[in-house]
């Protein structure tokens, strides 16, 4: 018996001693967790997010267009060396051996105004991929306030859940000891564990939409979901004034990278009308080689041969065909500039629904104050009631479950308020040069 007792001790202690280190393994997971910051998000999107990479190689991909342009008016040089091994034997053939060798340069001097277009509308590509690359940064961005507000607005829901957990078990409590007085019945204690029992499905519920927002957030940064980041922050209440509506589209018209993308595809187009047009103009283009023959074999006394060739071609009929590319590209050009008339018109649409959005987001926010207000006032007054005996149960549970729903709803208009705020930097499409962080508090 001794013995047992001692092995019952001795693992005891061991689990004792497991148990510890495990405790300070956890806390050392956590304690290697780092904070995530708003700013911190919007930097790592920058640095992370594939889509922001892509749009950095469109960046790159354009560039090595304006030096392929660039080269179509620059000299080509070319090189050229032959050999041949014949078979001897036969009188006509008087070695077996036979070199040659020889260089071209050519110079294009014009080719119907196609160089200088395609520079042009090379340029041109190239603002069209920092559009791209800027409209997807702020795409990105919003997309980011967008997930972290989600985050923080979950963490607001747990802490919500768990408030009511607290209180039912309080109540519970409370109840417990009523009934041992003779002040409560069976049946209020079964509507309390009932009330205990669906708390507690409610925050298991939050933490589990907690954990997807954090999921959402680190793939959109591009981050391993196990990564050791925390978010931190809280929603802040930061009004403004009622903007200025006209400011905020003179800013969207200048500002928007898909407007300016749009512009700039019709100067793009305009390039390639001009790049159509040049087949049925001349060419003109000058050239010089030089050309090392085998003298045995060509039967002249040098065996070397310079040449300078001045080349003009006019085309005459080519059947219809720089017509009819004509033809396809100046389409494609009226489709450009209807392409930018419809979307000027969509930009003011999207700043006049976000002024609109804001307006109701801010009266939704003032009514969500005033109900949370009201139903803390609704829960003390049914607690009160009750004690005294001139309430009932039912009045405390419901007054509670309002309580929960409008501390959630008030949490919901503030994160639907403070979004709303940064899509209308996003629709003045200055989102990433003016990040809007004073939405949080840290």
């Amino acid at each position: 018996m001794r013995r047992i007792r001692k092995t019952i001790y001795s693992v005891a202690v061991l689990c004792g001693v497991l148990w510890g280190c495990a405790g300070t393994y956890s806390s050392a997971l956590a304690s290697d967790e780092k904070p995530l910051t708003l700013k911190m998000a919007l930097e790592l999107s920058e640095e992370r997010n594939l889509d922001i990479l892509s749009a950095r190689e469109e960046l790159v991909r354009a560039k090595g267009k304006i030096v392929e342009a660039d080269a179509e008016g620059l000299p080509t040089f070319n090189a050229g060396a032959s050999y041949t091994r014949r078979e001897a034997g036969k009188e006509d053939i008087l070695e077996e051996d036979v070199y040659s060798a020889g260089v071209t340069l050519t110079q294009p001097l014009y080719k119907g105004g196609q160089i200088r277009a395609g520079k042009r509308q090379a340029s041109y590509g190239l603002l069209q991929a920092e559009n791209f690359y800027k409209e997807t940064r702020e795409q990105i961005a919003l997309d980011v306030y967008n997930r972290f507000y989600a985050v923080l607005l979950e963490k607001e829901n747990v802490a919500t859940a768990e408030d009511a957990l607290a209180f039912a078990e309080k109540y519970l409590e409370e109840v417990k000891k009523k009934r041992v007085l003779g002040l409560a019945t069976g049946l209020e204690i079964t509507r309390a564990e009932k009330q205990l029992a669906e708390n507690r499905s409610a925050l298991i519920r939050a933490t589990n939409n907690l954990k997807t927002a954090h999921l959402d957030l680190f793939e959109l940064l591009n981050l391993a979901p196990d990564a050791p980041y925390m978010v931190q922050g809280k929603i802040a209440y930061v009004p403004i004034d009622g903007g200025d509506l006209a400011l905020s589209l003179a800013k969207a018209l200048e500002l928007r990278p898909e407007l300016l993308r749009a512009k700039n595809l019709v100067k793009e187009r305009e390039q390639s009308v001009e790049i159509a047009k040049s087949g049925l103009r001349p060419s003109v283009s000058v050239s010089g080689s030089y050309r090392y023959d085998d003298p045995n074999q060509t039967g002249y006394d040098k065996k070397d041969t310079w040449l300078a060739r001045l080349n003009v071609d006019i085309p005459i009929i080519d059947s219809g065909a720089t017509h009819g590319r004509v033809v396809q590209q100046t389409a494609l050009l009226e489709q450009a500039k209807r392409g930018v008339e419809k979307k000027e018109e969509a930009i003011r649409t999207e700043v006049q629904s976000v002024y609109l959005d804001l307006d109701t987001a801010a009266q939704v926010l003032k009514e969500a104050k005033v109900n949370l207000d009201l139903a803390k006032e609704t829960l003390r007054l049914a607690e009160v009631g009750y004690r005294e005996g001139v309430g009932i149960q039912l009045d405390v549970l419901n007054a509670r479950a309002s309580l929960t729903q409008a501390m959630q709803e008030h949490s919901a208009a503030l994160r639907n308020y403070a979004y709303t705020i940064v899509r209308l930097k996003k629709a003045e499409g200055n989102l990433v040069d003016e990040p809007v962080l004073s939405s949080i508090e840290e």
